[in-house]
């Protein structure tokens, strides 16, 4: 039985002497139960509520929890690891797409399948049928090792339980889902019609530029030496940049944050090599990337890519536009 002076979750010590700055006792914003500074900041999201006016964001918005409340309160579903958005009932008479396309959603690091939720949505009023799924290492899959043959074999399995050969599948993915993207697509090339690959302008892979080799340096220091609440608290900055940014509560910040396994992102990353791939997949591939982030390859990888592919950039656009 966890006492008073032990975290909930993992069972260690959290003080609870006399001396309060050598104490680690923090607790659950819930239920108030005893949790260790790392689990609270692990385990650190901003409540989501349905339909609420939006409010501006702070750090203080940002709530700790122990991991029972913690999945309670995140907009994820714990008791699955993806969510199959079928075509809205309105659509389903008279829509060319119902049934026939599956749009396969991947979210990007550290992130979680809620990611893309209201972009599924509002292409279920358009007759699409989607699945957006949790990487290893994210969201309910968490705990799960991140390797790029796990991406591999997670999208397999979903792919077979849900999808039957009648039916064209897009893969969608952003940021790191379109990275490993590339690689899962070289697995699995039969079993897609198209892609769309969303913010993978610039080469990350073995080959890549020194700048590019800075960048996934810093990447995998900050994601292996910052906690989830404080990688959060730092990218509050990003919701003031467009009337959209009340979406980020829903399914970014209200899901929570997964960089447990930050240093293993960069490693999938700086693994793939895109031209190596490109070439042999036998589909068309649509390029969006925005127009601020780093896209040094971004020409390179549509000049492999077989005919029909396309790129468009947006104006403006950092690395988080389409989040």
């Amino acid at each position: 039985m966890t006492s008073n002076n032990n975290c909930v979750d993992c069972n260690a010590n959290v003080g609870g002497g006399s001396c309060f700055f050598l104490s680690s006792k923090l607790n659950c914003d819930a239920c108030k139960k005893s949790i260790c500074a790392k689990c609270a900041s692990d385990q650190a999201l901003i409540p989501y509520t349905p339909n609420a006016e939006p409010v501006p964001l702070q750090k203080s918005s940002i709530k700790c929890y122990c991991k029972s409340c913690y999945q309670s309160v995140s907009t994820l579903d714990y008791s699955r690891t993806y969510d199959v958005i079928e075509p809205a009932a309105d659509d389903e008479a008279d829509n060319e797409n119902t049934n026939s396309t599956t749009l396969l959603w991947v979210h990007g690091g550290g992130g979680s399948r809620r990611m893309f939720y209201p972009h599924a949505k509002y292409l279920s009023k358009q007759g699409y049928r989607s699945i957006l799924i949790d990487l290893p290492g994210h969201g309910t899959l968490v705990d799960t090792k991140l390797t790029l043959d796990e991406c591999v074999d997670t999208v397999q399995n979903i792919i077979q339980k849900e999808c039957t050969s009648s039916q064209k599948i897009v893969y969608i993915g952003g940021s790191l889902g379109a990275y490993t993207g590339f690689y899962v697509l070289g697995k699995l090339n039969t079993q897609f019609s198209s892609a769309v690959l969303i913010d993978c302008g610039q080469n990350v892979g073995p080959d890549c530029s020194l700048k590019a080799r800075f960048g996934i340096w810093f990447l995998r220091k900050l994601s292996t030496n910052m906690s989830n609440k404080a990688l959060m608290g730092a990218m509050m900055g990003e919701v003031n940049k467009s009337k959209a940014d009340y979406h980020l509560v829903e399914t970014t910040f209200g899901a929570g944050y997964f960089f447990q396994q930050g240093g293993a992102q960069c490693d999938c990353m700086h693994t793939v090599s895109p031209a190596d791939i490109i070439p042999s997949l036998d589909f068309p591939i649509l390029f969006f990337n925005g127009s601020e982030d780093y896209r040094d390859s971004e020409d390179k990888w549509l000049s492999l890519c077989k005919e029909l592919s396309s790129l468009v950039v947006y104006e403006r656009g950092d690395h988080f536009f389409l989040s």
